[in-house]
């Protein structure tokens, strides 16, 4: 991980030169967290019904599962893959759809409740998919 040093009060045009250390990895996720960030203060300023399902439409399925699917899926992808991992693989898959689309009823709620459409309310918020 490259480390930066950076100064108490950095005027905007330093931060954007401090940025542009970053290597690609480390850009993208600086670029998710910022992404995070400003989704949190739209949330704090919506009605709550709205506030509490955009902080479920924005929670991720958890890292350790969706590394143990991507490890999983890669065996399969190998050949390597035992009988109990691709129930497991199976198992972990329908867990992940559930999660999904659990997000996507939140969204069209959320959708409804704001009068706009799906592509409208991902692309206002900058929601992943």
């Amino acid at each position: 991980m490259t480390q930066i040093t950076v100064q108490t009060q950095l005027p905007f045009e330093q931060l954007i030169q401090t940025v542009e250390q970053l290597d690609s990895t480390e850009l993208e996720q600086l670029i998710a967290q910022a992404i995070r960030i400003q989704t949190k203060r739209k949330i704090l300023s919506l009605p709550s019904e709205q506030s509490l399902l955009l902080q479920q439409i924005t929670q991720c399925v958890p890292t350790h599962l969706q590394e143990r699917y991507d490890l999983l899926i890669g065996k399969r992808q190998d050949n390597t893959l035992t009988d109990e991992e691709y129930q497991e693989l199976v198992n972990l898959g329908e867990h992940i759809e559930a999660i999904d689309v659990k997000r996507l009823e939140n969204l069209t709620e959320l959708a409804k409740l704001r009068q706009t459409s799906l592509n409208e309310l991902i692309q206002g918020f900058q929601l992943q998919p």
